[in-house]
Parts: C-alpha cells; sequence; structure tokens
C-alpha cells in the first residue's frame, strides 16, 4: 500500500515539474510576446509601418486577443497574456479542458479556413485537433524567443514528424521513392489545397475607428516560394493608406491538406503561360461596372522579378471608417497595380530555373498499381497529332528510366524523363507545340532496355 502511495505521488510530482517547466518558458514564447506581428508591420523590418508611419503600439495589434478568455470571461483594455487564454481556470491544465474554439478566437486565419471557407483539411476531418500535432514547446515556447513562428526552430510541428515510414499508426509511407522532384518541393506544395488572404485592408479603417475592414477573403490559390531551399506555399497581404499600396508575400501553409497534385496543376498552368506570354502575372482584376473583384486561382508562381511583374488593382473605402464591417461595393480603385511598397519575410521568389521548369508541360501518370511482366514502349496514340498525343511504356521493376525527343538525325531535341522509377505502367502527354511538323523518334532506355519509336507531328 506503502508502494502505491509514493508511486501516486512521483506521478503528482512530475507531473506538476512538467507544468512548471512548461509555464517557466511562458514568458519568451510566441504566445506571450506576440512578436509576429511587429515584425512584420515594423518599419525597422521594411514593413508598412513605412507607409503609414503609425506606430503598432496605438493600434492595439501587438496584444490582440479573443473576445474572451477560456473562462468566457471578456477581456478588456487591461488584457496580459496568460494562461486562461487556452486553459479554463481549476483545469489542472488538461487538453480534454481546452476547447478549438478558443484556439480560433486569436487564430481567425485559420477560423477562415475552417468555419467561413469551409476548406476540407484531412486531419480536421479525422478528428485531430491543433494540439495533435503541436506540442507543449510550440504552445508554451522552449525557452528561447523568436521574433515569428517562421524563425528556425519556433515551430516544433513538421509534416514528418509523423509521415516517416510504413511502420507509422496508421501507416504514412515515405513517398520519397516516387517523388519526381527529388526532394525539391516542400511537402506544403503539394499538399495544401488552398490558402487564404483577407483582400485589400482599409488601414484608415484600423487607424481611425479601429475596425478590421477588408473587401473580402479570398481563396482557392496557392503562391509558390522558395524557403529552406525547398517551393514551399505561400500567401500575401494587402493594405492601402492614404492612396498608398503594400504588399507582404510570406510562407502560408493554411490548414487544408489533401491529395497531392496533378502534374499540369504547376506545370504549364493559365497562370504560368501568362507569365511565359507577357512577363507579368495580373493576380487581381477590379471591375468597375459591378464593383466586384476577381483573382488568380490554382498555382500561382511568384517569379524572381516579382517587384514589377505580380500586379493586383488596389483599392479602398469610400464609406466612413466607423461603418459597419460587411459585404458592401462602396470601394474603388486607387489607381496602382503596384504596390508603393512590398515585402517579402522568410522565402524568396522562385528562380528563373524554376520557372522555366513550370513553363516546361510535365504530364506523366501511373496508370494504377499492376506490374508489369516486362519492358515495353508502344507506339504513340494519336499518330500522326498536332500538338499533343500520349507515349505510354511499362517497366516490371523500380529502374533508372529516360524518355528523349530526336530529330531524323538523331539530334536529342527534348528531355521528357530522367529519373528513377517505380515498377508501372506510365502515360507521357508529350506536347510539340515548339516543334515544326515532320518526323521525329522518342527513345526510352530503361535499365538495360533500349527502345525506338517513331512520331509524327502534322500542323
Amino acid at each position: 500500500m506503502k508502494q502505491i502511495k509514493l508511486l501516486l505521488m512521483l506521478i503528482a510530482l512530475f507531473s506538476f515539474s512538467g507544468m512548471l517547466y512548461a509555464q517557466a518558458d511562458f514568458s519568451t514564447s510566441l504566445h506571450n510576446t506576440r512578436n509576429g506581428k511587429p515584425t512584420w508591420y515594423n518599419e525597422t523590418n521594411g514593413g508598412f509601418e513605412s507607409i503609414t508611419h503609425v506606430s503598432i503600439d496605438t493600434l492595439g495589434c501587438k496584444h490582440c486577443h479573443g473576445p474572451n478568455n477560456a473562462d468566457g470571461v471578456p477581456n478588456d483594455s487591461t488584457y496580459q497574456p496568460g494562461c486562461a487564454d487556452c486553459h479554463p481556470s481549476g483545469s489542472a491544465f488538461s487538453p480534454d479542458s481546452i476547447k478549438v474554439d478558443q484556439c480560433y478566437s486569436c487564430h481567425g486565419r485559420q477560423k477562415t479556413v475552417a468555419m467561413k471557407l469551409n476548406l476540407p483539411d484531412v486531419h480536421r476531418d479525422a478528428g485531430m485537433k491543433c494540439w495533435d500535432c503541436h506540442g507543449m514547446e510550440d504552445m508554451h515556447g522552449d525557452g528561447n524567443e523568436y521574433a515569428s513562428l517562421f524563425d528556425d526552430g519556433a515551430i516544433k510541428a513538421k509534416c514528418t514528424n509523423c509521415h516517416i515510414d510504413e511502420n507509422s499508426t496508421p501507416p504514412l509511407p515515405d513517398h520519397s521513392q516516387y517523388d519526381p522532384h527529388n526532394g525539391k518541393l516542400d511537402c506544403t506544395a503539394c499538399h495544401v489545397q488552398s490558402v487564404a488572404a483577407c483582400y485589400n485592408c482599409h488601414f484608415e479603417s484600423m487607424t481611425e475607428s479601429h475596425l478590421k475592414r477588408a473587401y473580402t477573403v479570398m481563396s482557392d490559390f496557392v503562391l509558390l516560394v522558395n524557403r529552406d531551399g525547398k517551393v514551399h506555399s505561400a500567401t500575401f497581404q494587402s493594405s492601402t493608406f492614404n492612396g498608398s499600396a503594400f504588399n507582404a508575400i510570406g510562407p502560408g501553409s493554411s490548414h487544408t491538406i489533401g491529395k497531392g497534385r496533378e502534374c499540369s496543376d504547376c506545370h504549364n498552368n493559365p497562370n504560368v503561360q501568362e507569365y511565359e506570354n507577357t512577363g507579368e502575372i495580373k493576380f487581381t482584376t477590379w471591375n468597375d461596372t459591378d464593383s466586384t473583384l476577381s483573382w488568380k486561382h490554382g498555382i500561382v508562381p511568384i517569379p524572381p522579378d516579382y517587384q514589377t511583374s505580380f500586379k493586383m488593382d488596389f483599392i479602398t473605402y469610400n464609406g466612413n471608417t466607423n461603418d459597419p464591417l460587411g459585404p458592401s461595393k462602396n470601394w474603388s480603385k486607387i489607381g496602382k497595380d503596384l504596390p508603393d511598397l512590398i515585402q517579402m519575410k522568410y522565402a524568396s521568389p522562385l528562380n528563373e530555373d524554376q520557372i522555366n521548369a513550370l513553363e516546361t508541360i510535365v504530364d506523366v501518370k501511373k496508370d494504377d498499381n499492376t506490374i508489369p511482366a516486362k519492358f515495353s514502349l508502344e507506339q504513340n496514340y494519336p499518330n500522326p497529332f498536332n500538338p499533343t498525343t500520349v507515349i505510354k511504356y511499362s517497366i516490371p521493376k523500380t529502374t533508372k528510366v529516360e524518355l528523349n525527343i530526336y530529330d531524323l538525325l538523331g539530334n536529342k531535341l527534348e528531355t521528357l524523363i530522367n529519373k528513377e522509377q517505380s515498377a508501372g505502367v506510365y502515360r507521357y502527354q508529350f506536347d510539340a507545340g515548339k516543334l515544326a511538323s515532320g518526323v521525329y523518334f522518342y527513345r526510352l532506355k530503361a535499365g538495360e532496355f533500349v527502345q525506338t519509336r517513331k512520331l509524327v507531328l502534322m500542323k
């Protein structure tokens, strides 16, 4: 009996020590310091303050908070971050007492994605909660003070914490063996289905009436940038103030995780084609006739010359700054489609090689999970064709695959595939739009297997 009591006391002691340890780090956590907003806004960091010259301390943004604490008590002007932001009093910090709605009271963008836009997410749809991925160090800090959640080490939650190998429960296989990009994409670039952004914050409403007024919430798009050596999903925040325009671009990984993309979702999509043909991407367009906004959908690359090529119609609110928030057509253009100041933090634009790769049509699909008995290269269909045709081939085991296009003199014109592929039957959609009419050859080399066939382009 004494041993049982001693064991219970030790368990209680360790639990209490763990809570004290977590609380000891809270003072330096982002939940306490609220460093994120000033890191982006302050003039010293190239933020919007460079245009407004209004200190963030006068806006009440730095210590933003939900309307009520976890006890349901309204927050007022004396608010200071603390345990009751998330934990009801007397809960002994039990995870069962935390409510996702309480997380949403501060994390408004995630609330918008889940509650207003009703965008699906495989984790949320499976009943997972914020704290199933974000552990104690993400919530309470790790003893280090960070300027933003994008600082290295600030957030410990990563896709690879769970998606490791086939022995995970449930099985979450490592798909690097059939990754056509050889690890050059962050998980978010392929699996974030949509990010969200409020367009176009009317800053006069904030400074004069402390109201967060935007024209609308945008979704159904994902910007692509570079971050930590990989292509990463991104979003933006645009604002206007006294006739000046501002845009900030940074990493964004909304909780809208789903199935990976098809090649054609990114390669040579309409947004990529617009940049290739015109040298710019007009991301938003304002219609004066009916006071509506349209924007690009799908994957939108941020090109290397984004300061002059990534354009949007900036707008302003024409009513009183204390008007009730809600849908309104009382907006108009300020006459600019490039910002007076653009900010990019924790990311960099895609480089020319990456843009060139996106301009190349890449469409190779695995038919099913059937493992063929032998290597084969079939005749393309249709043939003759103009300008696209499908090349079908089979490989019975994992091997390095090369598929090239040659002219009649044997000169290699294009490399369609040059990578290792797992066993299966594949279809490649070849677009010969840049070639002249004529006879060409396509050649498959897979391990020791080599075969060549003829195709005819007739324009």
